[in-house]
């Protein structure tokens, strides 16, 4: 049995912790799919997802110097040639239309919106700490996918409030600045050991949701903290207290 210390925010991984998705189905999925919305557009699909895998490399790298959103934009110029302003703004259209079919990979658990519920009623704070790899409106759409609402957080992190990634310790640490509280209040919920247990090592205390748990090389290991299925984390966040 672990002790539960008091906490005043809760961060929240997104895809396989309240999205029930796997994560590797959807990432293939995903760049299918952009790739042939790239192509559908007239561009190279090969150069676009050769410049997609070049930017997200750099991202994971990031030094902290810029946002993931302008090191990703100007990587991606770079390697293709094309107007970064100008395919952003193509890209969005993708978000905003093809990009949901990947949904049809996720199925909601009610007991997602039954924990968020709970938190939101005993007056916790909420942020979703997603990998900050993807604009604003993706995050959102995914969100959408669980049967959340974005409205729920405070905030959610993406490629253009971010500086770092996971699993950097950097990037949780940018986030509790952001929300305003100091690790020890924090309880962060995820289900990769590696990127999400980041956050333990930033200092805030863990959840592993074990639906869809991914054990990073060199992660923590899941037996020494919190976890649970998503159900039994509801269960959990039903019988923390109220916030004083």
């Amino acid at each position: 049995m672990h002790t539960t210390r008091p906490y005043s925010a809760v961060f929240f991984d997104l895809d396989g912790t309240l999205l029930p998705i796997d994560t590797h189905a959807f990432m293939e999925a995903y760049t299918v799919s952009l790739g042939e919305f790239a192509h559908d557009q007239g561009l190279d699909a090969r150069a676009v997802m050769g410049a997609l895998l070049a930017g997200v490399k750099a991202m994971a790298s990031n030094d902290g110097s810029q946002t993931n959103h302008d090191l990703f934009w100007s990587t991606f110029e770079t390697v293709t040639g094309l107007d970064a302003e100008k395919t952003e703004t193509l890209f969005d259209a993708y978000y905003e239309g093809p990009f949901n079919k990947v949904a049809e990979l996720a199925q909601p658990d009610p007991a997602a919106a039954r924990a968020i519920a709970a938190l939101k009623a005993k007056g916790y704070d909420l942020a979703v700490t997603t990998m900050p790899m993807f604009p604003l409106k993706a995050v959102h759409a995914r969100i959408g996918w669980a049967g959340l609402d974005p409205n729920d957080f405070m905030f959610v992190t993406d490629y253009a409030s971010a500086t770092s990634a996971k699993p950097h310790v950097s990037y949780y640490e940018e986030a509790m600045r952001r929300a305003g509280v100091e690790a020890a209040d924090v309880l962060m919920v995820g289900n990769n050991t590696l990127e999400d247990g980041a956050a333990f090592e930033a200092g805030a205390d863990i959840y592993f949701v074990t639906d869809h748990l991914i054990e990073g090389e060199g992660g923590l290991d899941v037996a020494e903290h919190k976890h649970g299925t998503l159900e039994e984390f509801a269960r959990f966040c039903e019988e923390l207290p109220n916030r004083a």
